[in-house]
């Protein structure tokens, strides 16, 4: 049986720009963002609310607020558009899988350390991929692989993302940070850690958590100083100001340029696992895969 087809009272226009409403949280501002005028983005979403029959935005004097049909309506539109997407990225693709560049999102503890490894491995291929990397924190990389921002993500923790893969691309212990000087030389256990500070990154990074996680129960006591990134937090220990927590995969890097030490732990399951995570229905799925794999390689799980 043929499909019956009827044409929509509405266009992908009109749903960008009701979508832009309720991420930007303003009329003005979406229209801003979408590069039309204010007046043209109102007679536009007025006329998809009209034909619709729902209102999905309520106008008051501290902005805009998005109604309960909205917030249904809106996330069948965002999937809309996300299938529409894909669609191009699609027939973009089905000549060379790399025509269009794969953009990665990347948490600040793991960027410096495992991308140079993974870029190694990436120069060697043929055709050689074309991957945009994005530094950035958990919160930001499920942000922007839900709305469609990023093709995948490498993280820390098992995503919260609905309607993802995510692939465990391997195993990173934690080693004890200590500066070069310390009392502490071989071994250490968690507990050991709490006779000093315990220096730690600032809020938004998921190491912070981690290491929290692990040291919370030894009664360490936190340090006052936060850092908003790895390279300054190892300096800091460093210094003499206290004791840290630093991945396997920086080791190399950050105590072969400071006065510091990093010492394993007695314990086992001190560590991370890290995540490649990218959206089931990607168009770009072989691809992701394909780096999900160069990941673990870099990692050395092969």
């Amino acid at each position: 049986m043929a499909m019956s087809f009827r044409n929509p009272d509405f266009t992908l226009r009109q749903l960008q720009y009701a979508v832009a409403i309720q991420e930007t949280g303003g009329f003005g501002a979406a229209a801003e963002v979408c590069g039309v005028s204010q007046p043209s983005l109102s007679a536009q979403v007025a006329k998809l609310e009209d034909v619709l029959g729902v209102t999905l935005f309520e106008r008051h004097a501290r902005g805009v607020h998005v109604t309960l049909a909205g917030e249904a309506l809106l996330a069948r539109m965002r999937a809309v558009l996300d299938h529409t997407a894909s669609l191009e990225t699609a027939a973009h693709t089905l000549d060379d899988p790399w025509a269009t560049p794969v953009r990665v999102g990347v948490i600040p503890t793991v960027a410096p350390y495992l991308l140079p490894r993974m870029a190694e491995r990436i120069r060697k291929l043929e055709p050689r991929p074309r991957v945009h990397w994005l530094e950035l924190q958990t919160a930001v990389c499920e942000e922007q692989l839900a709305s469609g921002d990023l093709d995948a993500a490498l993280i820390a923790d098992p995503t919260t993302t609905s309607g993802t893969e995510d692939i465990v691309v391997g195993w990173e212990p934690f080693r004890a940070l200590v500066p070069s000087d310390h009392a502490l030389k071989g071994p250490v256990s968690l507990d050991q850690l709490a006779d000093d500070e315990l220096m730690l990154l600032d809020d938004g990074h998921c190491l912070r958590d981690h290491t929290l996680a692990f040291c919370g129960h030894s009664q360490a006591r936190e340090s006052p100083y936060r850092a908003t990134s790895l390279p300054t937090l190892v300096q800091m220990v460093a210094a003499g100001l206290g004791v840290s927590v630093i991945p396997e995969t920086a080791v190399d890097v950050e105590v072969g340029r400071a006065p510091v030490r990093a010492l394993p732990f007695r314990e086992e399951g001190v560590g991370r696992s890290l995540h490649f995570v990218f959206r089931s229905r990607s168009p770009r799925s072989d691809v992701l895969l394909q780096l999900a794999e160069i990941a673990r390689e870099s990692l050395g799980h092969p």
